[in-house]
């Protein structure tokens, strides 16, 4: 007897009928209406409005080294900062694959899914890979059974872009950022972060995810690690970035939460 074979695109939406998907910004079940495979039509003007654009990020908002560039797909505000949020503390962190998807979209010009469940096409030069890896930034305080939102975001952007994901880098005993100023920041996380012990990173570009950006001292101390373990370049990618909104992108009626 011959193997059955299923239509190409069949294996997701055999999931997407028994996971449906959820628009990220609402939490509502996204439908055949849905926005790109990935939100609900009422929130699409809110998700295109708090778009980073363009999404690489000036070195005049943050403070990089190491790092040949960052980008980020949107302003940590609003709907997306809720999102993220969320994301982080372990309520929803399904939301990921939207998130991913939409950095997918955004920050490399990915082809959108056509429904939800669905996977966005990379639509990257073939030949020389853009990148050889992907690492997720790890995280300093894990929630119980969450692999962490970095992690999550890197194995689905390594399923879209066709980059492996590596976990070379592992955290040491320092404050918490969130409690630290700018200065104070970069200090702390200048020596928080090394390679595995034996991670050989020799020539490859490397992609760095995290899921927010704000000095950019995170980033860059990941990315010194990285290059001591031998990569040739290092750029940093993230779903939002913590920078003011520009004035024509916001509303009077935004609450900053």
């Amino acid at each position: 007897m011959s193997a059955l074979r299923l239509p190409a695109g069949a294996p997701g939406r055999l999931l997407a009928l028994l996971y449906p998907r959820r628009c990220p910004f609402c939490d509502a079940l996204l439908g055949p209406d849905a926005r790109e495979g990935a939100l609900c039509p009422a929130c699409a003007a809110e998700e295109q409005r708090l778009a980073h654009q363009p999404p690489r990020l000036p070195a005049t908002e943050h403070a990089f080294y190491a790092l040949s560039s960052a980008s980020a797909a949107y302003y940590y505000t609003g709907a997306v900062r809720r999102t993220i949020l969320l994301c982080k503390r372990g309520a929803h962190p399904w939301y990921a694959r939207e998130l991913a998807d939409r950095m997918a979209v955004r920050l490399w010009g990915a082809q959108p899914a056509a429904r939800p469940g669905e996977r966005p096409q990379a639509a990257l030069p073939t030949g020389i890979p853009l990148y050889h890896c992907i690492v997720p930034v790890p995280p300093h305080q894990a929630w119980p059974g969450m692999p962490g939102l970095p992690l999550l975001l890197a194995r689905r952007l390594g399923a879209v872009l066709g980059v492996p994901v590596v976990q070379a880098l592992r955290t040491r005993r320092s404050a918490a950022q969130k409690q630290l100023g700018r200065a104070g920041r970069m200090q702390n996380a200048k020596n928080a972060y090394a390679c595995r012990p034996g991670t050989d990173l020799s020539g490859k570009r490397v992609l760095l995810v995290d899921d927010i950006i704000t000095t950019g001292a995170t980033a860059s101390a990941c990315a010194l690690a990285l290059l001591q373990a031998g990569a040739s370049d290092v750029t940093a990618a993230a779903i939002a970035a913590v920078e003011e909104l520009p004035r024509q992108q916001r509303i009077t009626t935004e609450k900053h939460t």
